[in-house]
C-alpha cells in the first residue's frame, strides 16, 4: 500500500505540480514560474501564423519564462543537495529542455482555459489567498505583512502570484471533468492488492566479512598488480587555497540602533502574540423581539433558570444554545461580541440585538487572558526589529561593495574600503575538507563558496554571487594544487589495507555461498549458523516493501525474500557482510477480511488511472492546438551558458 501511495504521489506531482498546480507551501511559492511578458517569443501554442505579420490568437511563450524556469530548477537542486549545478552541467542534464517543456505545458493549459471560457472571479482568488495557512499570522488570521514578506523572499511579484492562483483554480475546473470513481477494473484491483498485501516471514543469518581473520598481507607482486589496476581509487584530489568576502545580515546588525520607544511600540502592536486571549463559557437564547428577550431576563431575575424562562416565553424546549468556551474573535464582530466580553458572569441585564435577532446571554465562566510582561520579551522584540531592518541595510552594503569592486577590480581593496573581513582558506578539496578529512568550511554559504572557488581560475576572482538565502559573497582563488595519482610508496599502507579488505570480502562471499548451498541442499540453517558461531534470527511478517533491520532484513533482502519459495535460501550483499535469507512462511492476503483496505486501495488505483487520463488529456490538448518552437531563439538563449 505504501508503495502505491508513493507511486500515486509521484504521478500526481509529475503531472499536476510540473504542469498546472502551484504550491501554496512556503518554499513552493519560490518554485512558481513568473508570469508576464518577455522580450522574445520562443514558442507559440495554438493560433494562426501569418507570414510577415506574425501570430494571430493562441498563447505566446517568452524566452524569459523559460530562463526563469531553468534558474528555478537550479535553485531547487541547490536547496535539496546544497550544491548548485554549473550551467554547462545543467545543460548536459537537459534541464533547459525540461524548463521549455514545463513552460509549454503551462501555455497549453492557459490556452485551454481561454478556449473553454473558464473565468475565475477576484473574490475567489482573494478567498484562496486569505485561507492559505502559509500567510497566517500568530492569531491564525491572514497577515498581509507575512504575505508580502514571503512573496518578496521568494522573488515573485504579487501580480505573478495572483496570476498563478487564478490559473490553479481554473485548472481545477478544467481537469475536474476527469472523474476517478470506478476507473480501475475490479480484477486488476484485486490482483495488485493481493500482491501488495502478501506478507512473508524469513529466517536470517548475518555473516560479516570480519568472520575471515586469516587474510595475509599482500606480496610485493600482489601489491603492485592491485595498485596498477586501481590507481584511480587512491588519487589525491585537487586542492585549492582561496580567500573570500561573505556578506550576511549578521554583518550589519551591529550598525542598527533600535530605541526603547520603538521596542515598546512593537510590543503594543504584537501583544496578541505574547499570551493567551480571554475565553468565556457562554449560553444564549435568541428571540424575534426585544419584548420577548426582556421577559426572559425578568423571569431569570425572579429565580427561574434560563432554560425554563426561555421555554415559557418561546415555547421551545431547546431554545438555549450552549456556545461553550469562545474567544471574542469567534463571535460576530459588533455589539454581540463587545457585549459578551464586557459583561461579568451571570445573565446580561439587557438583551443584545444582532442581525440574527435579540440575544439573551448567560456567562457561566470567564477564563482571563494572560499577557507576557514587556520585560520578558524586550530582547526578542529588539532582535526582531533589527532583523527587519537588516535586509535593507545589507542591500546597501552589497550595492556599495559591488560598486567598489567595479572600480578597484580587487576584492581585498574593496573589502578594506568598506571595513569588511577577508577570510582565507588553505588547501581544501571540492567538499571543503583538508587533506586530513576535516571539514574546514562550516556555516552560511559554505557549500556555495567552495563551489565558486572550484569554478574560478587560479589568480582570478568570481563575480559577486548570492545564495538562495540572501547571502552575498565573492571568492579569489589564490592557488590550485592539481589532482594527481600518487606513487605506490606514498600510499602503500592504504593500498595494502584495501587489498586485504577485498581479499577478505572474496573469502567471506565464498563461505556464504557454501552455507547457502548447504541450506538449499537440505542442511539445517540453525546448525549452519551454530557452526559459524553466528545467530539465526526470525523476522516479523513483512510486505515486499518493508524491512526488519533489527533482524538483518534490509530492503534488498526483502526483495530477495519475495523471490524464494518456502524453505529456499539466498544471500544478499551488504556493505560489510552478507545476509542469508530463507523463506519460512507466506501469509497471503485475505480479501474478505481486508474489505475496507481493499476499497481504499481501489480508490487510490482509481486516482492513478485518473492521473493517466489527465496526462492523456494534456497530450490531446497539445495535439489539438499545436505547438510551434523557435529553435533559433531557444538555442541562442542558452548558447552563452554552453560556451561558459
Amino acid at each position: 500500500m505504501n508503495r502505491f501511495r508513493k507511486i500515486a504521489s509521484y504521478i500526481v506531482g509529475a503531472i499536476l505540480m510540473g504542469m498546472l498546480i502551484i504550491s501554496f507551501a512556503l518554499w513552493g511559492i519560490g518554485d512558481m514560474l513568473r508570469i508576464g511578458g518577455g522580450s522574445r517569443e520562443v514558442a507559440h501554442v495554438g493560433g494562426i501564423h501569418i507570414p510577415v505579420y506574425g501570430w494571430v490568437g493562441g498563447t505566446s511563450v517568452s524566452i524569459d519564462e523559460v530562463r526563469d524556469r531553468f534558474n528555478r530548477q537550479l535553485d531547487q537542486i541547490q536547496r535539496q543537495t546544497g550544491q548548485r549545478p554549473e550551467p554547462d552541467q545543467a545543460l548536459r542534464y537537459g534541464l533547459h529542455l525540461r524548463a521549455l517543456e514545463d513552460v509549454l505545458q503551462r501555455a497549453v493549459i492557459d490556452n485551454a482555459i481561454e478556449k473553454y471560457g473558464l473565468v475565475v472571479g477576484t473574490s475567489e482568488i482573494q478567498s484562496v489567498i486569505a485561507h492559505n495557512p502559509s500567510f497566517a499570522g500568530p492569531t491564525g488570521d491572514f497577515d498581509p505583512n507575512k504575505y508580502h514578506g514571503l512573496l518578496q523572499n521568494a522573488r515573485i511579484t504579487e501580480a505573478a502570484y495572483v496570476a498563478d492562483v487564478r490559473r490553479q483554480i481554473a485548472s481545477s475546473q478544467l481537469f475536474g471533468a476527469v472523474r476517478t470513481e470506478g476507473l480501475a477494473p475490479i480484477s486488476l484491483r484485486d490482483d495488485i492488492f493481493k500482491m501488495e498485501s502478501e506478507k512473508r516471514v524469513a529466517e536470517t543469518l548475518y555473516v560479516p566479512d570480519s568472520i575471515i581473520t586469516d587474510v595475509p598481507k599482500p606480496t610485493a607482486e600482489q601489491l603492485n598488480a592491485y595498485f596498477d589496476a586501481s590507481k584511480a581509487k587512491f588519487q589525491i584530489p585537487e586542492y585549492r587555497a582561496f580567500s573570500y568576502v561573505l556578506l550576511t545580515v549578521d554583518d550589519v546588525k551591529d550598525q542598527i540602533t533600535v530605541t526603547p520607544e520603538q521596542v515598546k511600540q512593537e510590543y503594543e502592536a504584537r501583544k496578541a502574540e505574547f499570551g493567551t486571549p480571554e475565553k468565556r463559557d457562554v449560553d444564549q437564547a435568541t428571540t424575534d423581539s426585544e419584548d420577548q428577550a426582556k421577559k426572559i431576563i425578568d423571569l431569570v431575575k425572579s429565580g427561574k433558570s434560563l432554560e425554563d424562562a426561555t421555554k415559557e416565553v418561546t415555547g421551545k424546549t431547546d431554545g438555549v444554545i450552549k456556545l461553550g468556551l469562545v474567544l471574542k474573535k469567534d463571535l460576530p464582530a459588533g455589539p454581540l461580541a463587545d457585549g459578551i466580553f464586557a459583561a461579568p458572569e451571570g445573565i446580561l441585564p439587557t438583551p443584545i440585538k444582532s442581525p440574527l435577532g435579540w440575544h439573551v446571554v448567560r456567562i457561566n465562566k470567564i477564563e482571563a487572558g494572560k499577557v507576557t510582561p514587556f520585560d520578558e520579551v524586550k530582547d526578542k522584540l529588539e532582535a526582531d526589529l533589527k532583523n527587519q531592518q537588516a535586509p535593507d541595510l545589507l542591500v546597501k552594503l552589497v550595492t556599495d561593495f559591488d560598486r567598489s569592486l567595479g572600480k578597484t577590480q580587487s576584492m581585498v581593496t574593496s573589502a578594506q574600503e568598506l571595513n569588511l573581513k577577508v577570510h582565507t582558506v588553505e588547501n581544501v578539496d571540492a567538499r571543503g575538507q583538508d587533506p586530513s578529512g576535516k571539514q574546514v568550511l562550516i556555516g552560511p554559504a559554505s557549500a556555495e563558496i567552495v563551489q565558486a572557488a572550484f569554478a574560478t581560475r587560479e589568480g582570478n576572482e568570481s563575480q559577486l554571487l548570492e545564495t538562495p538565502k540572501g547571502e552575498d559573497y565573492v571568492v579569489h582563488v589564490d592557488r590550485v594544487t592539481p589532482a594527481r595519482i600518487p606513487s605506490l610508496s606514498e600510499v602503500e599502507a592504504k593500498v595494502s589495507e584495501a587489498w586485504q579488505a577485498e581479499e577478505r570480502r572474496k573469502r567471506a562471499d565464498a563461505k556464504v555461498k557454501e552455507a547457502a548451498d548447504k541450506a538449499n541442499g537440505g542442511g539445517d540453517l540453525a546448525t549452519i549458523a551454530k557452526e559459524l558461531g553466528l545467530e539465526l534470527r526470525t523476522t516479523k511478517a513483512v510486505t515486499r516493501y518493508d524491512a526488519d533491520t533489527a533482524n538483518y532484513l534490509t530492503q534488498p533482502a526483502t526483495q530477495q525474500l519475495f523471490k524464494l519459495p518456502v524453505g529456499k535460501a539466498a544471500s544478499v550483499r551488504s556493505a560489510e557482510g552478507n545476509v542469508i535469507v530463507r523463506t519460512k512462511e507466506i501469509q497471503p492476503a485475505d480479501l474478505a477480511k481486508e474489505k475496507d483496505a481493499l476499497e481504499r486501495f481501489g480508490k487510490q488505483l482509481d486516482g492513478m488511472v485518473g492521473n493517466d487520463l489527465v496526462a492523456q488529456f494534456l497530450a490531446a490538448l497539445r495535439t489539438k492546438y499545436g505547438v510551434s518552437v523557435n529553435e533559433e531563439v531557444f538555442t541562442a538563449a542558452f548558447q552563452p551558458q554552453q560556451q561558459q
